[in-house]
């Protein structure tokens, strides 16, 4: 049974009088009471420091604990919260889908990078499609240690959700919210607007968001760091309209009375380094040193020459629509401070709508608004602004009322999305298998969503929109653009002569929206329907892809008994 501490103790300073009195000491030579009392001492020692080890670990896991909880339990349950609905709904739709084509234009030039060459779009650089070079260059990254690649493609758009999040959560701390607020608001910005779906869709959507979210977090730091402007170094090839956003930032930064210039220009500098990778590989790629998305898709809708008024009705459609699903949080705007970044939040959403109903007011429509979930990081800042001041009870009484209306703006974009991973992308993936099975040689085939075609099929294809094939962005931007949309089934009929496809692959939605087979049609062309792209019962009429035959004039001409078809599945 082992002696009690306090015994040890006393026992042992009996025996240092002994050793005294006998003169006998510890230098001396050993003896049997010398023995028995540093045996004791020893004993002694150990225990002692078994004691401080045991107490040392104990304040450390009490220390860990409490750091855990106070620094890292938000953020924590941000991530795990985020990462469970990517898994949930990885599951529930059947694996790594997608709800539109654009996301297969990412993964089909990711292709292109690894292949070295494009065997659908003969000579086209693979940045040319290419929004977002930061997307494209991450997914190249993932694809390194994932595969397939639509689970890389997946697995970054979690790791973009989580990023986005995590920005969120910051953006509460410095508002100065409680870490439970802050939490609470992160989650809730995959809530708003249905904001969850864009993260989702495969595209750059969600990395903009994510970048919005943290240039705030970083404006917003107690004292900035370096971090911003590596960060707006990146903004202009994550999303060309975050280039306004970008500049406000650095000339923010460089306005700032506590850092010394010495630690501006280093900040300047860093971030042209940061910028001048993918300047150079825009450049090297293209010829160009910014995406050639935007303007072909604008000389391709030609809303520029509109009247003002069918602009602000377009443009507020969209507007109107992503405030009915964020309604009243919107009013937050009113909370933001401090007032210098207060006021570079709102000069950015002023000129990034102004240029949109000025060049591209549809635009706003294209992908249930996707373009405009930018500003979600910025609602919620007002949130967070509005939760640690002196407009609290007003935030609170925001937030409650939107308990009620918030989810119905959620549901209304899960159907949407819903609507579009069982319908059109089911339609467009039976007609390309369709046609990789049906189709002889390598016909030339005419699109105008040019991403999963080219990344399933086998066939050199002419994009009509010109995002992937750039003389019809030339012809459009001759044609289409300055005749306000009038001329464009013209341009379609030029782009048609000039690559001569041998079929047409269009969705029902395009067809009425710019009359695609009437207007080969009326120009000459034999236009017939060979397959319907199948898809479940409940889809709906506009979100089918067909498949048609093309006869131009001059092979019309020379079979002059051929009738013009009025289309139908072969028999």
């Amino acid at each position: 049974m082992p002696i009690k501490l306090d015994q040890q103790v006393r026992q042992f300073l009996s025996c240092r009088i002994l050793l005294r009195r006998t003169d006998i000491h510890f230098g001396a030579r050993c003896s049997r009471p010398r023995t028995g009392c540093r045996s004791l001492l020893n004993g002694t020692l150990k225990w002692r420091l078994y004691e401080g080890s045991i107490r040392i670990c104990n304040q450390t896991v009490v220390a860990l604990m409490k750091f855990i909880q106070n620094n890292l339990a938000g953020p924590g349950i941000c991530v795990a919260v985020t990462l469970a609905t990517f898994v949930v709904v990885y599951y529930a739709i059947g694996g790594a889908v997608f709800p539109t084509d654009d996301a297969f234009i990412n993964l089909h030039n990711a292709q292109v990078l690894r292949d070295g060459y494009d065997a659908s779009y003969a000579g086209v650089p693979a940045l040319v499609g290419a929004t977002s070079g930061v997307h494209l260059a991450l997914l190249l990254a993932i694809e390194q240690f994932i595969w397939p690649d639509t689970v890389a493609l997946f697995m970054l758009s979690a790791l973009i959700a989580v990023t986005y999040v995590l920005g969120m959560f910051g953006v509460c701390i410095n508002a100065g919210c409680s870490r439970g607020e802050a939490t609470l608001v992160a989650l809730g910005s995959l809530v708003v607007a249905g904001a969850l779906f864009m993260l989702l869709n495969g595209m750059d959507t969600g990395l903009a968001m994510a970048a919005v979210a943290w240039n705030i977090k970083l404006l917003t730091d107690k004292r900035r760091t370096l971090w911003l402007p590596v960060l707006c170094g990146l903004m202009p090839f994550i999303r060309p309209e975050l280039s306004f956003l970008a500049a406000a930032s650095m000339l923010l930064l460089l306005c700032d009375r506590d850092r010394s210039w010495g630690f501006k220009i280093t900040a300047v500098a860093l971030s042209a380094l940061v910028c001048l990778p993918f300047l150079l590989w825009y450049w090297l790629d293209t010829g160009s040193v910014v995406p050639n998305t935007v303007g072909a898709k604008m000389y391709f809708f030609a809303d520029r020459y509109l009247d003002w008024w069918t602009k602000s009705r377009l443009g507020g459609m969209a507007i109107w629509r992503v405030i009915a699903m964020s309604f009243p949080l919107v009013l937050c705007f009113y909370f933001m401070r401090p007032r210098a970044v207060s006021f570079l939040l709102t000069l950015f959403m002023i000129v990034f709508l102004a240029s949109f109903l000025w060049r591209f007011p549809s635009g706003l429509t294209h992908n249930s608004g996707r373009y405009l979930y930018v500003f979600v990081p910025i609602v919620l800042f007002g949130v967070a602004c509005g939760l640690a001041s002196s407009f609290r009870k007003q935030a609170l009484t925001l937030i409650i009322i939107s308990i009620l209306l918030v989810p119905a703006g959620f549901i209304m974009q899960s159907r949407i999305y819903a609507s579009q991973i069982g319908g059109f992308s089911t339609s467009l993936a039976d007609v390309v298998q369709w046609m990789n099975a049906n189709l002889q040689g390598r016909p030339t085939v005419m699109v105008h969503d040019a991403g999963y075609v080219a990344y399933a099929g086998r066939f050199p294809l002419v994009d009509l929109v010109g995002l992937k094939t750039p003389d019809a962005a030339e012809v459009h931007a001759a044609m289409t653009y300055p005749s306000a949309g009038r001329l464009r089934s013209d341009a379609i009929a030029r782009i048609a002569e000039k690559f001569k496809p041998q079929y047409l692959l269009a969705i029902q939605d395009w067809d009425d929206m710019a009359g695609l087979v009437d207007g080969l049609r009326d120009r000459g062309w034999i236009v017939r329907e060979v397959y319907a792209g199948r898809a479940p019962a409940e889809t709906p009429r506009k979100d089918i892809y067909h498949l048609f035959q093309l006869t131009s004039p001059e092979q019309r001409q020379s079979t002059p008994g051929q009738q013009q078809p009025t289309g139908g599945l072969p028999g």
